[in-house]
């Protein structure tokens, strides 16, 4: 696209947005299908969305309009428009991050939702180390998203990793050796309803009676006390006392 040709579009993007308001659903919805950028952004930024236009704006926009979309307050998007987007986008940042604090929100499917942002940002993570498809190196890959996630995505990726069958007495322990204590507290705290303050308690404690019956409520085994104990005392060590463990 020329200069001129980008300025027309423009114009025309704004002339739309004048019309928005006035125009029907349907209209709308044949215009995000057969419109350019600046017309697909334009719909994307209205002050209200219809459904079916962010649908249609889900199939054909590209990820910057698909982004403003989402950002958009005003913007009515079913869980399946969502789900959408995170397949043909999954490897953009800005739209999944927008698509996490949209589906946070959500009353309805927020469990497919997050289950496919699970598997999205996996699948980017497991690209990043070569593809592997190596069960250890995708679990490592599993804490590292767990670990960099904010709380409440935290317990909602947790969620939908265990749908997947992806939350092992392995992992957990790998959470536990890479002192990610956060992670395997969260996961505990998903898999038994206890609150995570609960279990960072015993984890500050060093309680074993309490792990136990922990571990018994998720259907861990209780051998797996002593890597609590472990990470539990790791985490009260200063720097300079790790370093002698480490040698």
């Amino acid at each position: 696209m020329n200069k001129q040709e980008a300025e027309r579009a423009y114009r025309a993007a704004q002339h739309l947005s004048e019309l928005i308001p006035y125009l029907p659903v349907n209209a709308l919805v044949d215009l995000a299908m057969i419109g350019n950028a600046a017309c697909q952004a334009a719909l994307a930024e209205a002050k209200t969305v219809a459904a079916p236009v962010s649908a249609a704006l889900a199939e054909i926009g590209d990820v910057a309009e698909v982004t403003l979309l989402v950002r958009n307050k005003g913007a009515v998007i079913a869980s399946f428009s969502l789900i959408r987007m995170v397949e043909r986008f999954g490897q953009f940042e800005a739209l999944m991050a927008a698509v996490e604090a949209r589906a946070e929100g959500l009353r309805a499917g927020s469990g497919d939702v997050w289950a496919a942002l699970a598997s999205a940002r996996l699948r980017t993570v497991c690209e990043m180390m070569g593809g592997t498809q190596d069960q250890e190196a995708i679990d490592q890959a599993i804490v590292a998203l767990l670990w960099a996630s904010d709380s409440k995505a935290r317990a909602a990726y947790i969620e939908a990793f265990a749908r997947f069958d992806q939350i092992t007495p392995r992992l957990i322990r790998l959470a536990l050796s890479s002192g990610a204590t956060d992670v395997a507290a969260a996961i505990l705290a998903v898999l038994s309803d206890i609150s995570i303050i609960d279990i960072k308690a015993m984890l500050a404690h060093q309680d074993h009676r309490s792990f136990v019956r922990l571990l018994d409520i998720v259907g861990l085994p209780a051998s797996m006390v002593p890597d609590f104990l472990d990470a539990a005392a790791r985490s009260t060590l200063k720097p300079s006392e790790l370093t002698p463990l480490a040698a």
